[in-house]
């Protein structure tokens, strides 16, 4: 029996629109994500209201360390091992079609990487010693934290607005394999296009 000529154009685009979705997952759980950033945190990097960033994942999923400095989002969930799983369903499209909060994934900024040793004194950060410059704080932080050596595998996050940020000083180090990626690009809003 003879294939009907609608029935293979149908079923052309059938498979081209498959491989379409195949290849967009696939874009989006391994190399490139968006995120909204909607909290005080990261203020004034980051305003409270309509913040969209481009976070690149792809050196992290072959094991590279963040550098100091590098903004990055995480899975704030230190006490559990993220997963394959976990990267496909927090992923934008899979996690639009599961309805999946993604609450615990935070924008913060690298600040200790592993052997770093940090001190907080009057509300300023010392990395191995040495004062950090950082101008991109909104305010000093309040209260007295203990020094920390970051261990092996781990690095040390903080938020820009020291003063009201979940970072490291409440959850600990944060595990090499709970960075979701590394933020490259805030598209939105349109006036602050910015590159990190």
């Amino acid at each position: 029996m003879r294939e009907k000529k609608g029935d293979s154009v149908l079923g052309s685009w059938v498979k081209q629109i498959a491989l379409i979705v195949v290849v967009t997952v696939a874009v989006s759980v391994l190399v490139i994500q968006t995120f909204d950033i909607n909290d005080r945190s990261m203020e004034p990097t980051f305003d409270r209201q309509g913040n969209r960033v481009l976070v690149f994942l792809t050196p992290y999923l072959l094991g590279a360390t963040p550098d100091h400095g590098d903004l990055v989002i995480i899975d704030g969930r230190v006490e559990r091992q993220r997963t394959m799983v976990d990267r496909f369903i927090e992923s934008p499209l899979p996690a639009l079609f599961i309805q999946r909060e993604r609450d615990h994934m935070w924008v913060k900024r690298v600040i200790g990487l592993p052997g770093d040793s940090l001190e907080f004194i009057m509300g300023s950060v010392y990395r191995n010693g040495e004062l950090l410059n950082e101008d991109y704080i909104k305010s000093k932080m309040a209260g007295e934290h203990d020094p920390v050596v970051v261990p092996d595998g781990y690095v040390y996050l903080l938020g820009d607005n020291r003063n009201h940020s979940s970072d490291s000083r409440q959850i600990g180090p944060v595990p090499l394999g709970n960075i979701q990626g590394r933020v490259v690009l805030r598209f939105l809003p349109l006036s602050k296009i910015t590159t990190y």
